[in-house]
């Protein structure tokens, strides 16, 4: 994206762990404080595309101040999403796994109400900052559809014919619905959404969310 472009991208660096981390828990404070925040997320992109950095270079990347950036890298050290390296005698920071993985309990009713909340602050981050578009509906397979991705226009065009597709059965299932004689036919059991928009220039990606729900 071009909003990371401000930093020179580095060449991909040995993580400390390895990409396929285990879930973690929303059930745990430190995990939820760390993921609730978009503003979060966007840091933990920035440091995870980039490689390590410090905070002064997350300042210029998103011209603020250095002293409101310590309390996000203050929550994500804590959540253990990242750790402190030494980078030409200063202090910079590196994601301690490529993939973000959270996982929640829906018959736990404190997780499955973070959850919620989780789902409903990316979503409305997303259609905050992107274009006006009144085709956009919902999300797909929860936090896993809002991400951003440096797309041609060929890859764009693909992505809006499979989307109408889906349209299609989705309405094939509803008028089945609809007609349904019997309850059990009547009650829906999949939740299916997607939008893709452009993205606004000066818009931060967000580290990939990917959601494993149990119960």
């Amino acid at each position: 994206m071009s909003s990371i472009s401000k930093t020179p991208s580095r060449a991909p660096q040995k993580r400390a762990t390895s990409s396929r981390a285990s879930a973690l828990s929303l059930a745990d404070r430190a995990i939820w404080n760390g993921v609730r925040s978009v503003r979060r997320m966007e840091i933990l992109e920035s440091i995870r595309a980039n490689g390590p950095l410090t905070v002064p270079e997350l300042s210029e990347l998103y011209n603020q101040e250095s002293t409101g950036l310590y309390y996000h890298i203050k929550l994500l050290q804590q959540a253990g999403l990242i750790y402190s390296v030494g980078k030409d005698g200063r202090e910079s920071f590196a994601v301690r796994n490529e993939t973000l993985r959270v996982k929640c309990n829906l018959k736990n009713a404190k997780e499955s109400k973070r959850l919620r909340k989780l789902v409903e602050v990316f979503a409305a981050k997303s259609q905050e900052t992107f274009a006006a578009d009144s085709a956009v509906k919902g999300s797909s397979q929860l936090l896993r559809a809002l991400r951003w991705e440096n797309l041609e226009a060929g890859e764009v065009a693909n992505i809006k014919a499979l989307q109408q597709q889906i349209e299609n059965i989705l309405d094939i299932a509803k008028t089945r619905r609809v007609r349904a004689k019997k309850t059990s036919q009547t009650v829906a059991n999949w939740h299916v959404g997607s939008f893709i928009q452009p993205a606004r220039a000066d818009q931060f990606p967000v580290t990939s969310i990917e959601c494993v729900t149990m119960g």
